[in-house]
């Protein structure tokens, strides 16, 4: 997979600024620009000089004549300078010419003219300072609301889903930088309350289901002792109680406690059980599977039932707990071995992160009534009361607390069928 390259606040905040900057240079150094060409055309050109004509007369009149004269170009020839008022003559005197450069000629300027010399001088240090206020404005409001806003609005909104207990909500954003790395988060952060909300809820309604099959389990027995404790009492009271009758009332009697004591500790071994904390780690597949299978065989030892194991497990590393995996396959081979006729068979397969593990015999499978108690807290088809389903209810447990479950099925004509499943972690 291409490694995607992720942008950082900074980063888009230094180009946004970078960006601005090049924008205000270049808007500034325009606005100087035409107000330096307003303040040239306005003002006369500084080429322009005072061209003076000083003559000495015979008497010693001195007479001077000015004029402007603009040096750009070739030098163009001109004639003698005549003071306003007098005629031109050749025999007057010596004459001299001297240049003097305009310093200045803002003095020479209408009031209209240096108003806009002035409008022009305050725009050019005004202007660069409004062009970088309002480019940093700018800036703001545009790295605000193009790369701040959106993904505080997509937070803010999922909050309020949460704050409101929603859940059923996704938070979608593609940004790359830090704030779209916490939407990521944040997603990540609500899947998990989601799937905890999800598993508590199913507990709660695990337990409710286990509250009512265990008042419907507790009825018989408790039905059954009350029977013979009425039944103790009338042939009490009619004088008809012999010893045998009493012997066998009693004896019907303590089988029945017998079985709801054993009832009781299995309930408390239950309960401990959902104590059981989930321990994961990395191994390597199928090589750890078929492990746990050589170990499984030890409990074909003293039987004549053979058990095969099949593995449609890709090579590669997982995480998960294999302790509760061996024992939920233990329980499910050991309930197996009380029906199995000649052959048991083992199969793991690994599929989207789900490695479920099928344990199949070759007996008279399942019952119909059994398969339709799906909600049931024992699955259990012994009627003597020693075999309560334990098993699979403690496997059932397990399998819900490292993200899978238990499904029972009969594949004719293979027997009853088991499919137990976990969630794990692929790498």
């Amino acid at each position: 997979m291409e490694k995607i390259k992720r942008q950082s606040l900074k980063r888009s905040f230094m180009e946004a600024v970078a960006m601005t900057m090049l924008i205000v240079f270049l808007c500034g150094g325009f606005a100087i620009f035409g107000c330096y060409r307003l303040q040239k055309h306005i003002l006369p050109d500084s080429n322009e000089v005072w061209l003076t004509q000083q003559t000495t007369a015979p008497d010693g009149t001195v007479t001077e004549a000015k004029m402007r004269y603009v040096l750009d170009g070739s030098p163009a020839p001109f004639g003698q300078l005549i003071p306003d008022g007098q005629e031109p003559n050749e025999s007057q005197g010596q004459t001299s010419y001297r240049i003097e450069r305009i310093e200045t000629s803002y003095s020479m300027l209408s009031p209209k003219a240096r108003m806009a010399y002035h409008v022009s001088q305050i725009c050019m240090v005004l202007l660069p300072f409004l062009l970088t206020v309002i480019g940093i404005t700018l800036c703001a409001w545009w790295f605000y609301h193009k790369v701040l806003e959106p993904p505080i609005t997509v937070l803010m909104e999922a909050t309020t889903h949460i704050q409101d207990r929603d859940l059923n909500f996704q938070i979608s954003f593609d940004g790359q930088d830090e704030l779209g790395r916490l939407c990521t988060a944040f997603e990540k952060m609500r899947q998990a309350l989601y799937e905890n909300n999800r598993q508590m809820w199913s507990m709660l309604e695990e337990r409710r289901v286990s509250q009512a099959s265990v008042a419907h389990d507790l009825r018989n027995p408790i039905a059954i002792m009350t029977g013979y404790v009425e039944y103790l009492q009338e042939n009490c009271r009619g004088g008809t109680l012999t010893e045998e009758k009493l012997e066998k009332a009693l004896s019907n009697l303590g089988i029945t406690a017998e079985r709801m004591g054993r009832y009781t500790d299995t309930m408390r071994d239950l309960g401990a059980i959902e104590e059981t904390e989930v321990h994961r780690k990395e191994v390597e597949l199928p090589d750890f599977l078929q492990h746990m299978a050589d170990s499984l065989s030890i409990l074909f030892q003293n039987t004549q039932v053979r058990f095969f194991c099949d593995l449609h497990v890709p090579k590669g590393r997982a995480v998960l707990d294999g302790e509760l995996l061996y024992r939920v396959l233990e329980n499910l081979i050991s309930n197996a071995l009380r029906f199995a006729k000649r052959e048991i068979e083992l199969a793991f397969c690994l599929e989207h992160g789900i490695l479920s593990a099928t344990v199949t015999d070759d007996g008279p499978g399942f019952s119909d009534e059994l398969l339709k108690k799906k909600t049931a807290l024992f699955y259990s088809e012994d009627a003597s009361g020693q075999h309560l389903g334990l098993g699979l209810a403690v496997s059932r447990v397990l399998c819900q607390k490292h993200g899978g479950t238990i499904e029972l099925s009969n594949q004719p004509p293979h027997g009853a069928c088991v499919k137990a499943s976990i969630a794990v972690m692929q790498e």
